[in-house]
């Protein structure tokens, strides 16, 4: 989901198909379980990381954009980011109005709710791309203007937008990543080792039912103007399991592209992980979707199979119709997010 144009860095392309083939999996185990997805193991573990990281990466690639004027900002990242929601939404509500039809109603509510929730990362990424650039010209210190922006869209009304008071301080962590690249290639090993070990000490603590869809940040309740601790609880433990999890993978992941980078696989999945924000948009429709509409379930235990085996093939079947996106500058803009008309 996150484009530059700086010179490619193959081990994060690497780490975005990861990224990108952990939402496919995630996403396919809760289509094909039901209402048991909350509890379902796969899907538990992938939801500690998989957005998280993906916000790391987005902040990871943030510094460039500061030196941009806010508005130059504001318009690519609304080309890039906003302009493919909006017609994801444009296209649910045409399908649903001419068919009569709603294969996936939880998803497409046709409202403003509905507007935010149709692919959603990509207007938080935009919101955190807006808050971090605005936050670091008036404060100038990374460090303040990152403790206050989080502070702030946790105990704010409308922080919640996209979940942007989840996704925000993963963001920060990206951009603290990037700009501490010394000290992060010095101390890798000893940085992955504190990061597996608070990892899984975390993890036996964890639940689906404390993600953010099942729990969402409200830390202070304005209609009555109380502070409620225990989802200070959760909200926090949510951020730290997310960061160390995100931190495990962001770190391991050039040792293991050192590991595959000859084989002849390895370019077909950094293919795949330059494309992650059309196979994102495009499997709402494949997989989120379609697969809901077919009423197709199995067991806990069948997850385990039937989850890998559809994520592989809507994986394939997303990329396709990706590239095929491609070949046309008007979908390119519309439906990827790239401008072709300058």
């Amino acid at each position: 989901m996150i484009t530059h144009k700086k010179a490619r860095i193959p081990y994060l392309d690497f780490l975005k198909f990861f990224a990108i083939a952990s939402v496919l999996l995630g996403h396919s185990v809760e289509q094909i379980t039901g209402n048991d997805f909350w509890d379902n193991p796969i899907w538990s573990f992938i939801y500690t990381y998989h957005m998280p990281l993906f916000m790391l990466l987005c902040g990871y690639f943030f510094g460039s954009s500061l030196k941009l004027p806010l508005g130059e900002l504001a318009k690519k990242k609304f080309v890039q980011l906003v302009i493919p929601s909006i017609s994801a939404f444009i296209i649910m509500y045409a399908f649903v109005a001419l068919t009569g039809f709603n294969p996936c109603p939880e998803l497409m509510d046709f409202s403003w709710f509905g507007f935010f929730n149709a692919v959603w990362f990509l207007k938080c990424v935009f919101f955190c791309y807006l808050i971090g650039y605005i936050a670091i010209k008036l404060l100038r210190s990374l460090w303040a203007a990152a403790l206050v922006s989080v502070i702030l869209v946790n105990i704010l009304p409308f922080g919640d937008v996209d979940n942007v008071n989840f996704m925000l301080p993963m963001f920060w962590l990206g951009y603290f990543c990037e700009k501490e690249q010394e000290v992060l290639t010095k101390h890798r090993a000893k940085l992955l080792i504190a990061s597996v070990i608070a990892f899984a000490a975390l993890l036996p603590f964890w639940s689906g039912r404390l993600t953010v869809y099942m729990v969402p940040i409200r830390i202070i309740d304005w209609t009555s103007g109380t502070f409620d601790f225990e989802n200070l609880n959760i909200t926090v433990f949510r951020m730290v399991i997310g960061m160390v999890g995100s931190m495990v993978f962001f770190l391991l992941a050039p040792w293991v592209y050192a590991k595959i980078e000859n084989l002849r696989i390895t370019p077909t999945l950094n293919n795949l992980g330059k494309c992650t924000l059309g196979l994102y948009w495009v499997q709402t429709f494949l997989l989120e979707c379609t697969l809901h509409a077919l009423g197709f379930y199995v067991s806990t235990a069948g997850s385990f199979l039937t989850g890998p085996v559809i994520a592989v093939i809507e994986m394939t079947l997303c990329y396709q119709v990706v590239l095929l996106l491609k070949k046309n500058r008007y979908t390119r803009l519309l439906l990827l997010g790239e401008n072709n008309f300058k």
